[in-house]
């Protein structure tokens, strides 16, 4: 989930869960079976419904418009996750980096009420991605990427790993479809964070408990965009994440073992190149 100091409504900030899903639906041009433009400058809004973290039974609700761009070359690319490029000359195998973000808890969140509050953090790292598959209309690619985690203070959280195998299918020139299913692995210290309950903050219906590392939770996801025209495309995206496997499901401050998110919205493609991408620039 990537990339991104905001203001969103009420006290809340940073929302680059929605950046990443608003510039994932850009990357995706209107029309698959014309030539895409090298370069693309526009503009997403969009709306996010998320637990205010993975196990809270307390939920934030995101709205923004964020800017974008794009870049097709052939070897180098720029888009939602940054900056990619194939290794070795192989276009079976990528590297680009992987982005997230953990929003600010505060202790007003019933399961962590009195506990200290959790601050925004940002994760990043590098992501391998094999190309297992491609054709004209779909493409099957196992992503495996590693992100460190750093809060707003400059403390470390970390690391978490999130291997995943993503299907994507074109059935229309205009509709662009995205299915993914993987697992998060955590540090224990990323664990501890969200997870722990200190002696001092046990009361009658919160018990002590110190979480360790492993198995976080398992994923599925659904992504669909879709072309109005060349330059307007609509998004909308389901993400479920299951912590009942994980290592930290027995957690007091684990209400909900079922995290939804979803999120819809709109890609506004202000400015296109007449310079058209080179024809082996994939998109992701």
């Amino acid at each position: 989930m990537s990339h991104k100091k905001r203001i969103f409504s009420g006290r809340m900030r940073y929302p680059a869960l929605l950046i990443m899903l608003i510039t994932a639906a850009a990357s995706a041009h209107a029309d698959e079976q014309r030539p895409k433009p090298a370069w693309e400058v526009g503009v997403g809004a969009g709306v996010v419904s998320l637990p205010q973290y993975m196990g809270s039974d307390e939920r934030y609700t995101l709205a923004i418009p964020i800017p974008y761009l794009v870049y097709r070359g052939k070897r180098v690319k720029v888009d939602r996750n940054g900056i990619r490029a194939e290794l070795f000359g192989l276009k079976q195998l990528t590297l680009d980096a992987s982005f997230g973000a953990g929003l600010p808890v505060r202790n007003s969140n019933r399961a962590r009420a009195g506990m200290p509050e959790l601050k925004f953090n940002f994760q990043a790292g590098p992501r391998l991605n094999w190309h297992m598959i491609e054709t004209d209309h779909a493409d099957v690619k196992l992503r495996l990427p590693w992100r460190g985690i750093i809060d707003v203070s400059g403390s470390t959280l970390g690391w978490l790993i999130e291997p995943d195998v993503q299907w994507r299918w074109r059935p229309t020139d205009r509709l662009n479809l995205r299915f993914n299913a993987g697992a998060l692995y955590a540090s224990r210290r990323y664990n501890e964070t969200y997870y722990s309950v200190a002696p001092q903050y046990v009361t009658p219906t919160r018990a002590a408990y110190r979480a360790g590392g492993g198995l976080h939770s398992l994923s599925a996801a659904a992504t669909m965009s879709y072309g109005i025209t060349d330059h307007l495309r609509l998004f909308g995206t389901l993400r479920y994440r299951n912590l009942s496997p994980g290592v930290i499901a027995a957690s007091p401050l684990v209400r909900d073992r079922n995290y939804l998110i979803i999120a819809a919205g709109f890609t506004w493609s202000i400015w296109q190149s007449e310079q058209d991408a080179h024809p082996s620039s994939r998109e992701e």
